[in-house]
């Protein structure tokens, strides 16, 4: 999976104030701890540069779904061929691409660790779709006997249109990284672009997308019941890795998936990173209810409710003004929402730019020097910046001549 993105890593030296980077310990999952000493200041403050963002507990030990709340069993369903992404999608079955070959024998992997899918099963059981880029294996035991913190993801069964146009889906597989590796599991967030036939279409907007040896893996979206499903295994993408990629719809498909693995039944969908302050996505207030995930279509405004503390459908005016307290960048300014106020640092009077820090906007130092997500050519070679740190390839070794592409990607290789 190719990634290329404008944001930095994760470096939290600041101009003054404890950059230590601890969590605090009396911050529920998924909130922000309050400002303790004045640092940061509201937007009718001024907006200075202030102390650095305090971050929620980490809980997972592996890389995070950025935009559905998968929970941590269901990021390790996902798995690798070797050479082919999957999704186990019943404790039994793995759903993943006609066109991956997969024949009884062969070995589906998966694990907890990312770049680390040890724990192997069998196909003992394959069947193809008759007319979509679909395959359907039966493993050797079921899922959570070899790896008991798993949970598989079930099925979209809901049928999907164009009323969906511009909402967030999440991909994910084991293929390849701009860096030309591979086999290590990462996600991406990427808009739902539209059908065409028997496919799904998302779009990575020339900064992210699937690549070589994503194909079969899953894509996802967030049910009307607040659950995540597979919506579609990988056919085929861009061949520039960060452009349209097209999925075979598990909607057109329902009767012929359960025809071998049985109804879909989804028993109180884990919250995965929702907690009880919950979040708005997509015209939906998603939040944590006694472990259990609540979702809610609104007929207005997502935004935050005084009365409950935390994100819910509201008809009054919203306190944040339509930001989350994940946060965006406005130019050099870090704008987010700290229950039900709003905060901004202005990360260019620290010298600083603001940028991804850990899921939370931020302002950080720029590692990459200037150097922006277009990038340049540096004889045959292009590089940018992503994630944090100066990434290149070697488009002569590929066979291919660096050159400026276009607005979106910037300088790549092209043949």
């Amino acid at each position: 999976m190719r990634v290329r993105v404008v944001v930095c890593a994760c470096v939290l030296a600041a101009c003054g104030g404890d950059d230590s980077g601890a969590p605090d310990a009396s911050v529920d999952s998924g909130a922000l701890a309050t400002d303790g000493g004045g640092g940061r200041t509201s937007d009718a403050g001024g907006g200075t540069c202030g102390e650095p963002r305090r971050r929620p507990l980490v809980y997972y030990g592996t890389p995070e779904p950025t935009a559905l709340p998968l929970t941590v069993g269901q990021v390790q369903a996902i798995g690798t061929w070797g050479g082919c992404s999957g999704a186990f999608i019943t404790p039994e079955w793995v759903l993943t691409a006609n066109h991956c070959s997969v024949r009884e024998g062969d070995v589906f992997r998966v694990g907890i660790e990312p770049a680390r899918p040890n724990v192997a099963f069998r196909a003992v059981e394959v069947h193809s779709h008759p007319s979509q880029d679909m395959t359907l294996a039966r493993m050797d035991a079921p899922l959570t006997d070899r790896l008991p913190t798993a949970e598989p993801i079930p099925i979209n069964d809901e049928p999907l249109d164009n009323s969906r146009l511009g909402e967030v889906f999440e991909a994910a597989g084991y293929g390849s990284q701009e860096d030309g590796s591979s086999g290590e599991r990462e996600f991406t967030a990427e808009p739902f672009d539209g059908l065409e036939g028997e496919f799904l279409v998302i779009n990575g907007e020339g900064s992210r997308g699937v690549c070589f040896g994503d194909s079969g893996g899953p894509v996802m979206l967030l049910a009307s019941d607040g659950s995540v499903r597979v919506a579609g295994d990988l056919s085929y993408g861009d061949p520039s890795c960060v452009g349209r990629d097209r999925y075979s719809r598990t909607d057109l498909a329902v009767a012929w998936i359960e025809g071998y693995v049985g109804p879909t039944v989804v028993e109180g969908a884990g919250c995965g990173s929702v907690d009880r302050v919950g979040r708005c996505l997509s015209g939906r207030a998603l939040w944590c209810d006694g472990g259990q995930l609540r979702a809610e279509t609104c007929a207005g405004a997502c935004g935050w409710d005084t009365s409950v503390d935390g994100y819910r459908c509201i008809t009054a005016p919203d306190p944040c003004e339509g930001l989350s307290s994940a946060g965006t960048c406005s130019g050099t300014t870090a704008r987010w929402c700290e229950a039900g106020v709003v905060r901004s640092r202005d990360c260019a009077a620290c010298g600083q730019v603001c940028g991804d820090v850990g899921g939370l906007v931020d302002c950080q130092d720029d590692p990459c020097g200037g150097l922006d997500y277009l990038g340049r050519c540096d004889g045959n070679v292009a590089v940018w910046c992503a994630d944090g740190e100066i990434q290149m390839r070697d488009c002569a070794s590929r066979g291919g001549t660096c050159r400026y592409i276009d607005d979106r990607i910037g300088y790549f290789c092209t043949r």
